[in-house]
């Protein structure tokens, strides 16, 4: 699919298993494999029917790029399905199976608090629950977004709030800076909250005075204080959820 100007799209690679492995083909390379890094099969770029592109990332360049979460079950030129599709005659079923609404992978949003990022992390590792903490992952060539999309398939996210920033609005007359989380975590914390829904997000606020997001205004915030009651707070939080927890385990 050739590049243009301004507006166009990418081609997806996926494996003939249905893996996505880039939708930036194009305007990646790079990121290409020959074989699935996660289960080996031979990768396409086009349909096996009438070749004509799988498409991924639709690019407006210079604004943004967005695109499709899974493969398509189906050529939107010819009409055939693609190998991963198998017998099904329904679109809709042949799609991506959506993501679990019980599973071990408790996503970590942080910012640059260490000692709270490792804090959490311990807590669900003794939880029996598995701390998904994006840079810890493996990059398998991929781009941050390609990597933060593939492992952002969890049941739950715990979003730490932490002091990081030291800002302002340009509109305030008074110019009196007050601390805010890190840009990257208010927008994985609304990715979550879009994705999973509010009830699966647990956000864990440091400090009084840290601003939160304006469009969060009302949602209640678990205060993440140093003698540990956030812990039973994410436990009930948890167990509300569908996840069989046992707060014993944290003492």
């Amino acid at each position: 699919m050739a590049r243009r100007d301004g507006d166009w799209y990418d081609v997806m690679q996926v494996c003939r298993n249905g893996h996505m492995i880039t939708a930036s083909a194009v305007d990646t390379p790079e990121n290409k494999k020959a074989r699935c890094p996660d289960c080996g099969a031979e990768t396409i770029t086009t349909c096996p029917s009438c070749n004509a592109d799988i498409p991924g990332y639709h690019h407006l360049v210079g604004v943004a790029h967005w695109g499709p979460e899974a493969p398509p079950a189906y050529c939107h030129s010819c009409g055939d399905r693609y190998p991963w599709t198998g017998d099904t005659s329904n679109a809709a079923v042949a799609k991506a199976e959506p993501k679990s609404t019980v599973t071990d992978r408790v996503f970590v949003v942080h910012g640059h608090d260490e000692l709270m990022k490792q804090s959490v992390a311990r807590t669900l590792s003794a939880l029996g629950l598995t701390p998904i903490i994006l840079h810890e992952q493996p990059n398998r060539g991929r781009t941050i977004i390609e990597k933060f999309e593939r492992e952002s398939d969890v049941g739950f996210a715990v979003v730490l709030l932490s002091p990081d920033d030291i800002a302002y609005s340009a509109s305030d007359p008074s110019k009196t800076p007050a601390p805010r989380a890190r840009q990257n975590v208010v927008v994985e914390l609304g990715y979550f909250v879009g994705s999973l829904g509010r009830e699966r997000v647990v956000a864990l606020k440091r400090g009084s005075e840290l601003e939160v997001p304006s469009d969060f205004n009302g949602v209640v915030y678990t205060a993440y204080d140093d003698a540990g009651h956030w812990k039973f707070e994410l436990v009930r939080e948890l167990k509300a959820a569908g996840y069989d927890v046992d707060s014993n385990k944290l003492i």
